[in-house]
Formats: structure tokens, sequence, C-alpha cells
């Protein structure tokens, strides 16, 4: 995409940009948002759901229609009054804790012209998560939708981990912009609000799953909050009811289990379960064959873990795109772990195979798993 220099006031356009918040308590947080974006939108408007603090203030200095919904436990119902007191022909969506980067801002109108252009109904964005009490250490990465085309019938549902819908549909023509052009850091689950925000989203998880006629679309969430909160069995049970189902939320699914699998050494028939069911699922990302792997080393079969770790190795040699965790770091692991399995089977003996293995172990099994870290709202 071509270059656009930052601008210090918005340009006239044809496009009317609105950009859109749900608030409670984000005094200092909205603040960094609304600087980041401010220069590259028509309209700011903020639906507050109750704030006691100086948030509403801080959104007005900005110049913000401010609206007020009373908080039920439901995240798309203020989402949907806010999109509906918009008047611009495009929307950005940003949580109170979310900033675009200062370097990529400027492309905020581009991105919507282009995404216009070609007759796209939503941008998704790429999406950083930080821990701001570990010094901005990153926790993972995602692309979400955040910039959407205004229409009549586009509405978010669920009462927590909203999607957007187009009328009864799901919502399609959705462009992805890439990292370089457009991204955005997230703050919502520094260590500090992780806990607090894990008991608020399960509570709302638990009451939605009564009512649903969809629950698939929040099995993973709910394993996430439980896994957070360390009930590991019942974030395995949803982790794999999840996997069971038709979700798009698999492949989170997958690395939570094997990553709560991989705890317990007297589970390593499940894990080995699990990592091939991974395998058959998301045959182009190396680090499920790596993790099966470790689990043909862990029952003595060298061979088949020297066959498997090749075959991780060469996906990383093939793979595209941002879904894989397997770094250059687990590359160089891999690569240590085959030429010991090798050196075990010419030798063909092993009368000191614990006293090995624990010495040559220079890293944790999990090396290949992230724990999945999916958080939102």
């Amino acid at each position: 995409m071509k270059k656009i220099k930052r601008q210090k006031k918005i340009p006239q356009r044809k496009l009317k940009i609105s950009a859109c918040y749900i608030v409670k308590n984000n005094s200092a947080d909205l603040k960094i948002s609304l600087g980041s974006l401010k220069n590259f939108v028509h309209e700011i408007v903020v639906v507050d759901t109750g704030s006691t603090d100086d948030t509403v203030q801080v959104a007005k200095k900005f110049g913000a229609k401010v609206f007020f919904e009373t908080w039920k436990d439901d995240f798309s119902a203020p989402r949907n009054l806010a999109m509906q007191k918009c008047s611009g022909d495009w929307i950005i969506f940003l949580d109170a804790d979310e900033f675009f980067s200062a370097e990529t801002a400027k492309n905020i109108p581009f991105v919507i012209e282009r995404a216009e252009e070609f007759k796209q109904n939503a941008v998704q964005v790429f999406l950083i998560n930080v821990d701001k009490d570990n010094g901005n250490r990153v926790q993972d990465t995602d692309y979400v939708v955040r910039i959407m085309k205004k229409n009549s019938a586009l509405h978010y549902v669920g009462k927590i981990h909203e999607e957007l819908r187009l009328g009864e549909k799901i919502l399609s023509k959705v462009v992805t912009c890439p990292p370089e052009v457009l991204k955005i850091y997230h703050t919502g689950y520094s260590t500090s609000l992780n806990r607090s925000k894990a008991e608020r989203n399960l509570k709302m998880l638990l009451s939605e799953l009564a009512e649903t006629s969809e629950p698939q679309r929040i099995y993973n969430y709910i394993a996430v909050c439980y896994n957070g909160l360390g009930d590991f069995a019942n974030a395995e049970k949803f982790a794999i009811l999840d996997i069971e189902s038709d979700s798009d939320k698999k492949l989170n699914s997958c690395r939570l289990l094997l990553s709560i699998l991989a705890k317990e050494k007297s589970r390593l028939s499940d894990r080995e379960k699990f990592s091939a069911l991974a395998v058959k699922n998301f045959p182009k990302l190396p680090e499920f064959s790596a993790e099966l792997a470790e689990c043909f080393a862990a029952r003595g079969d060298f061979q088949k873990a020297v066959e498997e770790m090749t075959a991780a190795l060469e996906k990383f040699q093939n793979c595209e795109g941002n879904e894989t965790n397997f770094t250059d770091a687990a590359k160089s692991f891999a690569e240590g772990r085959i030429k010991f399995w090798t050196e075990l089977i010419i030798q063909n003996q092993y009368p000191d195979f614990d006293e090995k293995i624990s010495s040559r172990r220079i890293v944790d099994e999990n090396i290949f798993l992230v724990e999945d870290n999916d958080e939102e709202d």
C-alpha cells in the first residue's frame, strides 16, 4: 500500500469515519486510545455504562457525543446502541484499552477508502496483546474486526466475546489488513487485571451458555477462563467440547488442551491422541508435529519421533502467515532433539536413559505450545 503522510488535521474526504466506544471507568486508557485516532476520524461516539471516575469528562474533552446505557451483563447491547448513534459511513469500534500504533494510525483513512473501493464490509486489523505490568511484554497476537461499514442490519450478538452479524448471517466480505499498514495494541489482559476479568467473563459466559442455541461459539472462551482461574479439569472439558464442535476456535482449544495435558506425565496417551488429532486438523502447522514427536519420544519410539520432528521442520520451512507459534528458537531446539534421538537410535542401548533425557532437556517440553490467551473484552 502507498505511503500516507501523517496529517495534523483530518483532510476533507467523501467517506465519513466514526469512532465508537463502550466504557466504564476507563479514563486513563480512553485518553490514550482517543489520542491515537482523533486526527483521522470525523466523529466520536461513546456509550458509558456507569462510570464513577472522569471517563465521561475525558470523552467530552475529545469532542465525543456521550450516551448512557445501564449495564446489564451484556456487551452487545451498549455496542449496538453506539453503532446506532453513529452517522459515519464507516465505523472504528475499539475497546477503551486498545489503541492504534503511532506509526500506522495515519493509514486509517486510506485503509477504509480501499475497503470501500473493493466493496468490503469490514477490516480485520492485527492486534497485539501486551502486558503493561511487565514492560509491555507481548502476550500474543491475533486479527480482529475493528473497522466496519455502517449498515442498519449490522449488529453484535452474544453477551460477551460478541460477534458481528449482518442480519442473521455471519459477517462476510472481511478484508485482512497487514500489520505493517495498521496495528492495534491491547493492554486489557495485563497481569494485574487477568484474574478479575476471568472471573467476570466466566460468570457472563456461563449465563449465556444456559440460554444460547449456539454453545459452540463460547466453548473456547469458557475453557480459557477456567484455565486462567486454575480449574484445569473444566478447562480441559470445554476445550474438548470446542475441538469436537464446528467452532472456529479449534486451533486455540488444541493449544490450550495440549498445554494442560503436557503438565501431567501420566496423561501421555491422551496427549498423544490429541496431538495426532491436531496434526490432522491443522496439517500445515509445525508445532503440532513437534508436540506429537515429543509424545513418541516419551514412550521410547525414537524413530517415529525423528520422523515427526523432521516433518515439523519441513512445515516450518513452508509455513506462511501468522497462525503458527513455532519460532526460530523452537526450530533450533527441534534440530537438537533430532540429533539426540538419532544418537539413541544408533547406540541402540539406553542403560542410563532417564539421566540422559533429563540432562539433554534444555527447556520444558512445552516449548512448542503457547498456552492460549484469547481473552477479550
